[in-house]
């Protein structure tokens, strides 16, 4: 048996996985584990720095995150509002990137309306307010694709997905949005679980306290350490979809300040991932489907 070694994938209280747990298992049925510490992976387009710098920013490693030093492989930028951070993935979409808002799980999910099964803009943040994706197997109002068809249907690209329509996938680019659930303060980050109101005649749900709003993390009978490591490593998840670029903006004015000391000054042109400027160990290529034809995954004249 192989075990294969990774953090931060755990996002719920009742989770299992461990190597520890994994090597017990094997070890009571006479199986003597081969533990692999891969040092190479392939999500956020092979850039190790990418990794490192996100585990340190999270707490995930016992040393302080530094800033981000650009490596020719991942692009990362704070954006000024979700306003910003939208129309950056928009305008990446719409010239061929494929891209995808991500946020953490901090605002209540309500479920379709009606027979049309109208979305509500239930991510709010001051007077921008969105679609998460849609709940459950059927299409809804305007085409917006169910949960499982989110992240690939190009209709999916104005809903903003959570930690669980999110895990699996990646794309070129994916902006995310850190909401009150975790917010930095004095050097240390904070973990909140946030309240609901219900609002009559609508019957829709909206926030009361900022916070998780995560049903599996947020109840009062899970441990503490228990939800700041689910809430932690929800955001290892979103951080790690982008292959090529990520923006970031955080609901927090403390946080978002924290994550521009972080990321540093952006110079867009020359930085953000093109193909003349990829190392070409990126420069990958793929076969179409049923095709002997090869074609190169992004294309010269679109930056991604």
């Amino acid at each position: 048996m192989i075990t294969l070694t990774g953090s931060g994938q755990s996002v719920r209280p009742n989770e299992v996985g461990s190597v520890q747990l994994i090597t017990e298992a094997a070890q009571r049925r006479g199986i003597e584990p081969v533990i692999f510490d891969l040092q190479d992976q392939f999500r956020c387009g092979g850039s190790d720095a990418y990794r490192r710098w996100v585990h340190d920013l999270l707490g995930f490693a016992d040393r302080s995150a530094q800033p981000w030093q650009p490596d020719g492989l991942m692009h990362i930028e704070v954006a000024d509002s979700p306003g910003e951070l939208e129309q950056t993935i928009l305008q990446e979409h719409r010239a061929g990137a494929s891209a995808r808002m991500v946020a953490g799980f901090c605002w209540p999910w309500n479920k379709p309306k009606g027979r049309i099964r109208r979305l509500v803009r239930d991510v709010r943040v001051g007077g921008w307010h969105r679609k998460w994706n849609a709940w459950g197997d059927n299409y809804c109002e305007d085409g917006a694709p169910p949960a499982k068809l989110w992240g690939v249907k190009p209709e999916g690209v104005s809903q903003i997905g959570c930690v669980y329509s999110s895990q699996g996938l990646e794309w070129d680019w994916c902006g995310v949005i850190l909401g009150d659930d975790m917010v930095w303060r004095d050097g240390t980050w904070v973990f909140q679980r946030g309240k609901r109101r219900r609002v009559s005649p609508v019957k829709i749900w909206r926030v009361r306290k900022s916070g998780s709003f995560d049903p599996e993390v947020r109840s009062s009978s899970v441990e503490q350490d228990d939800f700041e490591d689910c809430v932690r490593n929800a955001y290892h998840v979103l951080l790690t979809r982008g292959s090529r670029a990520v923006v970031l903006y955080s609901t927090d004015p403390q946080t978002q300040e924290y994550l521009k000391r972080k990321v540093g000054a952006v110079a867009h042109e020359g930085l953000r991932p093109t193909w003349k400027n990829l190392p070409p160990p990126a420069r990958r290529t793929l076969t179409m489907p049923g095709t002997r034809k090869r074609v190169v995954r992004m294309r010269q004249e679109v930056l991604f």
